[in-house]
């Protein structure tokens, strides 16, 4: 490359070194117009690497190594990336030195080596939704946990003076309780209803089979921001407290929030 006029700034086996520098760290004190990493496989560092790029980072150009995939995430329409495994050494050298022509003819200035390395370490990715994220798949986990809980729960109601009865079928969780043979409390979870067949459906009392009720529902929605699925319940009358903006509850924390509802409620029904 020095035959082409470039001059480089190498250090064998120290890329992934800058990279992982901390502020304050020592980096070469030299200042450069590209930062060019070879990528071989994708990492931490080349998924980063490759984020800058489609960001529209000029300073960073890969070169892809071997069989190496740029992820669909990642491409762009407008970038084209050199493969070393179609280029020879000359050609690789060619196209950079072009670029080095290009930057100066455009009055590009130098940066430190340091910036152009951190600035492409700090695009960060976008908080996304994994393609395998189901919401039918979640509303079944629901089912079958809140379905689980409740009949573990509903027998110790008798130490309360109170029979409890959780009915837990495919489409349909049917939770009852009775003080002498006269229901102080009835809750059905249904599979579907008015937020869509991927909902959770809550109908809080009594009601003719079939009819179309609803006091709350539940949406299963991916949180990107803990990485987790969660259910989105938008509340009318389920707690006892009118309608109000949607609040998120993991499963574990839903069944805990009902459950807490319904011994309220027969806390004051004995008083």
């Amino acid at each position: 490359m020095q035959a082409a006029g470039l001059t480089v700034l190498h250090g064998p086996e120290q890329t992934h070194e800058w990279w992982s520098h901390k502020e304050g760290g020592d980096l070469p004190d030299a200042r450069v117009r590209f930062f060019v990493p070879f990528v071989s496989a994708v990492d931490e560092f080349s998924s980063a690497v490759l984020r800058a790029v489609k960001a529209g980072d000029e300073h960073v150009l890969p070169v892809l190594l071997g069989d190496v995939a740029v992820p669909a995430e990642l491409l762009h329409p407008h970038v084209g990336y050199l493969r070393a495994v179609e280029h020879r050494v000359e050609d690789i050298t060619e196209a950079l030195a072009g670029r080095v022509e290009a930057a100066e003819a455009a009055g590009w200035e130098r940066a430190p080596v340091a910036d152009v390395v951190t600035a492409a370490k700090a695009s960060a990715p976008a908080p996304s939704v994994p393609v395998t994220f189901s919401r039918y798949a979640e509303q079944e986990a629901a089912m079958r946990y809140l379905g689980a809980q409740f009949a573990a729960a509903v027998p110790g109601l008798a130490k309360r003076g109170f029979a409890g009865t959780a009915r837990v079928g495919d489409g349909r969780i049917a939770v009852r309780v009775e003080r002498a043979g006269d229901t102080v409390y009835a809750l059905d979870i249904q599979r579907g209803g008015i937020g869509g067949d991927e909902t959770l459906n809550f109908v809080v009392g009594r009601h003719d089979a079939g009819s179309a009720c609803s006091n709350g529902w539940a949406r299963p929605v991916y949180d990107t921001a803990t990485g987790t699925a969660v259910l989105e319940m938008h509340d009318m009358s389920v707690f006892g407290r009118g309608p109000g903006d949607p609040r998120t509850y993991r499963k574990e924390e839903l069944f805990t929030a009902l459950w807490q509802r319904i011994t309220a409620i027969l806390t004051s029904t004995v008083r």
